[in-house]
């Protein structure tokens, strides 16, 4: 029922209006440049078709450059993402194992951490975005920190940073030694590494001229093509020169989607699945770790310790 409800867009109508309005202006161009040179202008006066070959070939270098510099953003922006996976597994991994529990239980120290973790992982996503901490986070940690969110400009950093200090706690407590404590901390370090990375990305867009130069050339070229088209295809310039204008304007379209890869746009990268699929990992894992100590201390009832959700 709800697919009925709410249709998914038919491929056609979304092709066509990925560009906007720019391509209903395109098409009036050139139906208008087409009408004129047909109905109004001396049939004897030749068009010149060269510039328009040679303006072409340099649009089509300029688009390239612009286009790989915003995929090499993005595809770097997604793979420090998958970086962070990877090191927030291994660091889950780590809590539960390097960190010795009490001889009853599991040590309440270790779903604390992961929980911290995963409020890291949320903050980060929206501090990439320039958005406030989402609500949510309020399950993770207490409020009192979770209301500094406000007063300092990177709150990831001041999670990953408490988090820090609670495992040097446990040194401190005998409940983790140098070594592990060394290898924990390394994890934390590229854990900083990825968000510096990312946080570079976000706060670095592209030059100016390699957002607005591309435009501006494919916006000149868009009106001298049927120019330069209409001496030989007379009514069948509209179609030819709509079609050509689009497959440049849907270009640059991708390009300044993928420029931003946090940003709010089709392209963006979905932190919040990303999240979302860390947050069940360490579930599944603080789940396991804690059947294992009831196991071990010959318990039984899977609700008698700590899990990251109720």
């Amino acid at each position: 029922m709800s697919r009925i409800m709410s249709p998914k867009p038919p491929f056609l109508f979304t092709t066509l209006t990925y560009v906007g309005w720019s391509l209903f202006w395109l098409l009036l161009w050139d139906i208008f440049v087409t009408a004129y040179y047909m109905l109004v202008l001396d049939p004897t006066y030749s068009l010149p078709s060269m510039p328009v070959t040679l303006m072409g070939s340099a649009l089509v270098v300029l688009i390239s450059f612009r286009n790989t510099s915003a995929y090499n953003r993005w595809w770097e922006a997604r793979t420090l993402w998958g970086g962070m996976t990877n090191y927030s597994r291994s660091y889950a991994r780590q809590v539960l194992t390097l960190i010795d529990d009490p001889q009853d239980g599991l040590n309440p120290v270790k779903p604390l951490l992961l929980k911290r973790h995963l409020a890291y992982l949320k903050s980060l996503s929206a501090h990439l975005r320039g958005e406030p901490c989402p609500t949510d986070i309020r399950e993770l940690i207490d409020w009192q920190e979770q209301a500094r969110s406000d007063q300092t400009n990177n709150f990831p950093n001041d999670l990953l940073t408490t988090s820090a200090a609670l495992l040097v706690q446990e040194y401190k407590e005998g409940r983790l030694d140098s070594i592990r404590l060394a290898r924990l901390e390394s994890t934390m370090v590229e854990l900083s590494n990825c968000q510096g990375g990312m946080e570079r990305i976000a706060n670095t867009p592209l030059p100016f001229p390699y957002v607005y130069f591309p435009r501006f050339f494919i916006t000149l070229f868009c009106i001298i093509v049927p120019i330069g088209l209409v001496e030989t295809l007379h009514w069948f310039t509209p179609l030819v020169s709509t079609v050509v204008g689009y497959m440049l304007l849907a270009i640059e379209t991708v390009g300044t989607h993928l420029q931003n890869p946090f940003h709010d746009s089709e392209l963006r990268i979905q932190t919040e699945t990303i999240c979302q699929n860390i947050e069940r990992n360490l579930n599944s894992m603080l789940r396991d770790a804690r059947d294992e100590r009831l196991a071990a201390a010959g318990k039984a009832g899977p609700n008698e310790l700590p899990c990251l959700f109720t």
